[in-house]
């Protein structure tokens, strides 16, 4: 029996708020989950959304992540600038993700390392930000992916897929309004991790495509 296709945008380390979300949703198996980047960072828990992520993937769970730019940013860091790491994390309020030794550890890096910056189903395309579909390969930019803001080109270009990103975060009446309203470009960023700081946001969001739902699930980090 097949099950669900759902996707989850921008947990910025609220592993509160996902776990509790999971358990609203009913999170099994036979399910899909696409979970759009930037898992970590600006929350206060990154190291147990990661644990939880990779934990529930060895355990059979169908979930695939893509990269977000928190996770390039961090992967920088590591690579060009680990002096910085620890100056870093603590800017993003994920110093936990170290371990004793003042490393992050070896399965998070390859974790991170290992995450394609976009994935495609037969009617879906999922981003983390953006695509430029000015493009002849719309794939080709990367930067492009993880932190444009805005998206660019004709949606023609999707050859009938609808693109499906995070990023910028959506009041939720205008996500559930594209989402029914089957816009070609669909934002799924509620801002989880701007509660306080910004009307209309604060939740994180997971949208079942196969049975037209959306769960959402206030920040209660």
């Amino acid at each position: 029996m097949s099950g669900r296709l759902l996707a989850i945008s921008d947990i910025h380390g609220c592993y509160k708020t996902f776990y509790e979300l999971l358990n609203i949703v009913g999170l099994n198996q036979s399910d899909e989950l696409v979970i759009l980047g930037d898992m970590i960072n600006r929350g206060s828990d990154s190291k147990s959304v990661l644990k939880t992520i990779i934990k529930l993937k060895k355990s059979g769970y169908n979930i695939k992540c893509i990269r977000g730019n928190h996770e390039q940013m961090l992967l920088d860091v590591i690579e060009k600038d680990p002096l910085n790491l620890y100056r870093f994390l603590k800017t993003y309020h994920s110093e936990n993700l170290l371990n004793l030794k003042g490393e992050i550890k070896k399965k998070f890096v390859n974790f991170l390392n290992e995450l394609p910056y976009y994935y495609s189903t037969d009617e879906y395309i999922f981003v983390h930000a953006a695509l430029d579909l000015t493009l002849e390969d719309i794939f080709s930019d990367k930067t492009f992916m993880l932190f444009s803001r805005y998206q660019k080109g004709n949606t023609k270009a999707l050859n009938g897929k609808r693109l499906i990103h995070g990023h910028v975060a959506s009041n939720l009446e205008i996500i559930k309004n594209n989402f029914f309203d089957n816009t070609p470009i669909l934002g799924i960023d509620n801002g989880c991790v701007h509660k306080n700081s910004k009307p209309g946001l604060g939740k994180l969001v997971c949208i079942d495509f196969t049975n037209k739902e959306i769960f959402a699930k206030e920040n209660c980090d």
